[in-house]
Parts: structure tokens; sequence; C-alpha cells
């Protein structure tokens, strides 16, 4: 009876009946009529529909494959019900709507159980029941480190899940029955017959199912009333079915294909519904600013990544209900590498990049050219400019300091101008790094503060790399000779940014269609503007003294003339990052698995109470080593009583909300401080619509860490080590590199002995 999700017949939210989806050339084609929710016919008796019926309809009509999950138009359906006597299936031949339900007031501890004792004692197994779908099967039951799920059914919404009665007794029939976990609220959802069901429950709410137990004559020997929790769970992204995975990338790629402002994306998928050009315009908009960055370099960088996800998660899910955002646990990566490659990063060997996923990038041109994300444009500033963004020289939503000419999505893959040591200074993030994030920060102001760079940042780097370098590379290499050029390069994708945030470099007017680079710097367009970097002038000294990037670190030997010309080859270079590196990175599909997978690695850290200090300065915090932000405490976004999106939304231009699928918060907005998402995101407490499936890094084991021991570490460390708060000072350098290696975690693979506490 039980069907796994890998069944062809149930792409973009299908139910039980459908015979086909349509291909997404059809749905770009077509306008579909929006889908509407559908209610169970009225119940009868103990629950059973229609005289006669022995299963009770299906809660969705074929048209409503895409309807989305919301409290006020979800339901649940029983389908497929096997019955001891005779073994057949049956459904509905139609569905009404039904009310939406409120979170539960109260919810039962342990299932209550009655039983009728007349007659004989007898020895029987309890009455008792499994839900299981595919992936229960396959991994076991998923999120058993959260402890309020140890000892509670979790179905999954909009998944078909199979309840099986544990010990069936010959000659019994049983009754199944999924109300809503109010304990207030009697009214009977879904019914049905059978000692197997499979049921599709669509609230994300605690629901109650009642299993009853019935003689031949129909009375009811014993019932179960047992509370079932129904949570999305993310996943590791390679775990997925082959099937599921590509209606994961089919409903990602409508985000891209089917837009909101010059398309139907509203009419065919809900008001709610927002495609990945607004979803990005936010993120860029809260990085393109000179003097501000409201997303990174600061106290925000995690509850900030973790919002925007869950709002591209929601608009998913109006595509495709059954789905979530997957999670993409890179230390996979490393470790792999570790073992074939030698450990060496440049080797970075991944799925994600295939062209069956989020399709490769063409070395020549480092532009993707195949599989769904093909020829992806870079979005253009609108008509007028709305909202008052600062784009690049050609108009488009890169940061106005990224000159780059190529108007399609643009990833280097592990290019950094071709410098031979990038992995000592760049490592791909380890399973010891993760391990060190998971042990060894007890307060949030540390562990977020490391968190966005060595820990992730890398994959950004190495994804996006820096492009564009040949011609600069061999100018410097003529001046300082090649070894101070590499080591010069392996600042280039920071430093461009920096020069621009710190007043030095900037670009001015629009770039005419199909002007090169060069074109750009050759007309003046854009470089140190307002310097006079001729033999003429000491303008170089500002510069070369005042730049985040240590040039004197490099090529303090040499004379005054060389510096100058290094610093103008430095200002004039058509080098460009590719655009992972850039404000528009949210564009990029690898974008949106990376972030679940840091806010998996916080939630372990909490769970194992190795990080519990949450305290979170604001922008007039008195402890003036506490800084909120690299761009200063003014830098709205990372103060504890900052509240996302930050006033960065215009309704008029931006056209969505966000959606924190947190409870307390509003369905449609975020009403919630920093201080406050960051505490909805402990894994102690039952706050989010999702959880993870593990919080297990099995293949560390093969590098020497031991995740499991994490707990251990929490409940043995001395009252000295957990006040080991190793980083509450200000961050010395911009170059976070630095930074982080001088404490400890940022430094270079193999620099740093594996604690006996992280060993098998």
């Amino acid at each position: 009876m039980f069907q796994s999700s890998s069944s062809p017949s149930r792409h973009y939210g299908s139910v039980v009946g459908d015979e086909q989806s349509p291909s997404r050339e059809t749905r770009r084609d077509q306008e579909l009529e929006q889908p509407r929710p559908t209610r169970w016919r009225d119940l009868a008796g103990v629950g059973v529909l229609a005289i006669g019926a022995t299963v009770v309809g299906v809660a969705f009509t074929r048209q409503s494959r895409a309807t989305a999950v919301t409290q006020s138009n979800s339901g649940a359906s029983l389908v497929d019900i096997v019955t001891p006597s005779a073994g057949i299936t049956t459904t509905a031949d139609e569905a009404i709507p039904f009310s939406p339900r409120a979170f539960p007031k109260k919810i039962f501890e342990t299932p209550k159980v009655q039983e009728e004792t007349s007659g004989p004692a007898e020895e029987v197994a309890p009455l008792a029941f499994q839900a299981l779908n595919f992936y229960h099967i396959r991994d076991g039951k998923p999120a058993q480190d959260y402890p309020w799920l140890q000892d509670v059914k979790l179905i999954e919404p909009h998944r078909e899940t199979t309840l099986t009665v544990s010990s069936p007794r010959d000659g019994y029939d049983y009754i199944w029955e999924v109300r809503s976990g109010d304990t207030d609220d009697t009214e009977v959802r879904a019914s049905a017959r059978g000692a197997e069901a499979l049921i599709t429950l669509t609230i994300l709410d605690d629901n109650v199912i009642t299993l009853k137990e019935v003689n031949s004559d129909g009375e009811i020997m014993r019932q179960l009333d047992e509370l079932v929790m129904v949570k999305y769970v993310r996943r590791e992204i390679r775990t997925l079915t082959d099937d599921e995975r590509e209606e994961l990338f089919d409903a990602m790629f409508t985000l891209w294909d089917v837009r909101v402002d010059t398309g139907n994306g509203k009419e065919l998928y809900g008001d709610d519904y927002a495609d990945i050009y607004a979803i990005n315009r936010l993120h860029f908009k809260a990085a393109m600013s000179e003097t501000c960055d409201h997303f990174h370099d600061g106290l925000g960088f995690l509850t900030s990544h973790s919002l925007i996800s869950n709002t591209f998660e929601y608009s998913l899910q109006r595509v495709n209900p059954k789905l979530t955002l997957p999670y993409w646990d890179f230390t996979i990566e490393d470790f792999e590498a570790e073992k074939s490659f030698d450990d060496d990063d440049l080797k970075i060997v991944s799925p994600i990049f295939q062209e069956s996923w989020f399709g490769s990038a063409d070395p020549d041109d480092n532009i993707v050219k195949d599989g769904r994300w093909a020829y992806t444009k870079m979005p253009a500033m609108y008509p007028g400019n709305p909202g008052d963004l600062n784009p690049d020289v050609y108009g488009l939503l890169r940061s106005r300091w990224n000159v780059n000419s190529s108007p399609y999505l643009t990833r280097g893959m592990g290019t950094l101008c071709n410098t031979y040591d990038v992995t000592q200074i760049y490592p791909w993030p380890t399973c010891e790094l993760h391990y060190w994030m998971a042990t060894e920060y007890s307060d949030f102001y540390s562990w977020v503060w490391t968190s966005m760079y060595a820990p992730h940042g890398p994959v950004h780097t190495w994804i996006g790399g820096v492009l564009n370098c040949e011609e600069t590379m061999a100018s410097v290499s003529g001046l300082v000779g090649e070894e101070n050029a590499n080591s010069l390069a392996l600042y280039a994708f920071d430093q461009r940014k920096n020069f621009w945030r710190d007043g030095f470099f900037d670009c001015e007017g629009t770039a005419e269609a199909g002007a090169t680079e060069d074109d750009v710097f050759s007309a003046g367009m854009c470089g140190c503007l307002g310097f006079d970097l001729s033999s003429n002038s000491d303008d170089w000294q500002t510069i070369y003294y005042n730049s985040t990037i240590d040039f004197d670190n490099v090529i303090s030997d040499y004379d005054d003339e060389t510096k100058r010309m290094v610093v103008a080859e430095v200002c004039a270079s058509t080098i460009h990052d590719g655009d992972h590196l850039q404000a528009g990175s949210s564009l990029d599909p690898t974008f949106w698995p990376m972030h679940p997978t840091m806010e998996r690695l916080f939630m372990f850290a909490r769970l194992t109470g190795n990080t519990y200090d949450l305290d979170w300065p604001d922008a007039d915090a008195s402890s003036s080593n506490e800084m909120i932000s690299r761009y200063g405490d003014d830098c709205v976004g990372h103060g504890g009583s900052d509240v996302f999106p930050f006033n960065l939304l215009d309704s008029d231009h931006d056209g969505f909300e966000i959606k924190t699928g947190m409870k307390g918060n509003p369905e449609i907005g975020n009403s919630f401080t920093n201080r406050e998402v960051l505490a909805a995101m402990d894994p102690r407490v039952n706050q989010l619509s999702y959880v993870y499936d593990t919080f297990k890094w099995d293949h560390c084991l093969g590098s020497g860490y031991d995740f499991d021991t994490a707990f251990d570490y929490s409940s043995t460390a001395s009252a000295e080590d957990k006040a080991k708060s190793t980083m509450k000072n200000e961050p010395t350098m911009r170059n976070p590199w630095a930074n982080l290696k001088k404490n400890g975690a940022g430094a270079s693979k193999g620099s740093t002995k594996k604690t006996s506490k992280g060993k098998k």
C-alpha cells in the first residue's frame, strides 16, 4: 500500500489519482486556475462517510496540485485504505472546504488509551500504530535529537504517510479519525477504516489521530488518542530521492522562470508567491550600500540569512507544497578532496555543479551554459530606479565596484587569479572547522563573528572566483616579481570591494551595451576617480597607507615609484569577481542550500549546550569592545533590537513580504527583533515550521572528528572552560582571514591539532 515520493505521478504536489504532471513548458505557457481549498464531506455516526463507504475522500482535487501550505487552506486526506475483511480501496467522489484551525491550546503528553474490559482477560499487545513515509523507512525517524520530538510521531505535510496498526487482531476492524490538536475542538477532520491507511496532512500544526478498535458488532473495544506533530524536514540535498530532487530543481527553477512583474506568477501560485528577482533584489539592497551591509560582516548575518531563506522556501512551497529548502553540507566535499586528492581544495568535486543539478560554468568565459539555469541573465535596474538602488556601471544588479561585462550568471569555480597557494589562505570548510564551531564558542557573539567567514565564506569565494586577472598579474609581476604579485592577488576577491567602501574606487555613469571592461576603464568611467596617480603626485600614498589591503606587508622593501605603479595598476585593473562574491549573489541557485547549513550548525551548538550565551548588544551597547558591525554601530541590521528586513522592502516596487515560519509571528511579515528570531532558532523549543533531519556528520569520523562527542563536552566541561568566550573584542581587520587565524578557527588546514575530544 505504501508508495514512495519517487513515484513519477506525484510531481508538483499532486495527490493520488493524478495521471501526469504538467511539463515546465506547459506551466510556462498555460495560465492555470489558482486552486481553491477543499473540505471533507460532512461525517456521520462514528465518522464514516456515506453509507457503506470504507474510505473517505481526497483532500484536494486535481486542479489543486499547486495549493500552498497555509493555515487558511490546509486539510487532511486519508486515502487507499485496506480493511482486514475486504482488502479493497476506494476514494470519495467529491470534497468541500473547511475552516482553518488555531494552534493547539493543549497537547497530550502521552498517548491516551481507553479499553473495554468486559469479558475474560486476554493477552494482547497495546493498541499502537506507526506513521512512516519513504524517508522514515529508509533513514529512520528524523529529528531525533530534538528533545520535544523524541516521543512524538512526526508527519511531514503534503507527503504521503502510511499509518499502520502495530498488532492488528483478527476479527476486529479499525477506525482512524483526525482532529485538531486543540483538545477543545472535537470536530473530526477525516475518517477511515482499516488496519493500514495512507494519510496526507497539510496543517502545520499539532493533530490528534484517534485509532479505534471495534468488534464485529461495531462496539469500540479499545481507543488510542495520540498527538502527532506536522513539520517540514530539511534534508541534505544529496539524500533526497532522485525524483524528489528533480521536483526540487523544477520548483526552484519556477522562481526564476515564472515572473511576477512581467508574468503570471501570482495568478498561478497565489498572492504570496515571490519570484527570485524580488527576493534577490532584497539581498542586493541589503548589501549594495557603500557605508553599511545590512546582512553581512556583523551580528545579523545568521538571522538575516535564515529569514531570507525561509522566505525563499515559502515561495518554493507555493509551487510544490511538500518541498523544503535542503541544506548542502559542504564539509563532505572537503572530506572527499582529502580522501581522493590529498587535501587539494582546487580539486573539489561536487554533484552541485552537474548540468542536471545547478549547472556547470564554461571555463572559457565562466558563464553557466547548461542545465535549467543556463544563460541566466543578471537583472537590470528598473526604469527610473525606484528604491534608489546602486547598480553596477552596466545598470545591472551587481555590486557597484564589480566591473563585469557579462550579462549572464558567472562562476569562477576555484579560479583566484591562478595563484599557487590559494588553499593556504581560503581553505574549503572542513570537518575540523565545523567541529570547532560546535564546541569552542560559549557565546553567540563569538560564534557568529567566526561563522560568516572561514566556516562558510570560502564556498562563496570558491564558486565566485576572481576573474580576468591575466593582464594585471603580468604587469604587477613585472614590477615586484611573481611571488609578490601572487601574494597581492590572494586579497583580490576583497580588494575592490574594500577600495570602494574606503572611498578610493568608484564608477560613474552607465556604460553602453556591449562595452568591455577595458572600454569602461579606458573611458575613465571606473577607477580611483579623483586621485592623481601620476608620478607628479603623491595621491598614491593615501591609498597605499590607508587601504584595508596591507600593501606594505608585501612590497615594503620596494621604492616609492614602484609602490606608486603597483597602486596605479590595482586601481585600473579589469579584475572582477564571479557572482557569488557580490551583492546579487542570491541569483545563483547554489546560494540557497548554503545558509541552512550554517543555521543547522548553530542549532547543533545550541542543542549540545556548548553555545549558551545569547547576549546580543545594540548600537548603544555600553561595552565598547562589542562591535555589532564592521561598518559601525549605525549599520541597521546587526543590533539585537533591529527588526528584519530593516525597512528595506518597498511594497510599491518590491512586491512581496517576509515569511518567517515562526510561531508568534504573523504568517506574512516579521515583528520579531533579531534577539527574538535567534531565540526561535533554538532547537530545544518548538518554534519553527521545520526541523533538520539529523545532527550527524558521519563522514567526519574519517577525518577524526566525532560530532557526537560535542554532547559529552558540554556536560563535562569545567566552569573555566564554559567561560571560554574567545573573541569578545573588535575584529582587528576587515580582512576576516587574518583575524580568524589569530583566533585559531580560521587557521590553514593542518595548522591546529585535533583535540582528544574531537577524535573517534
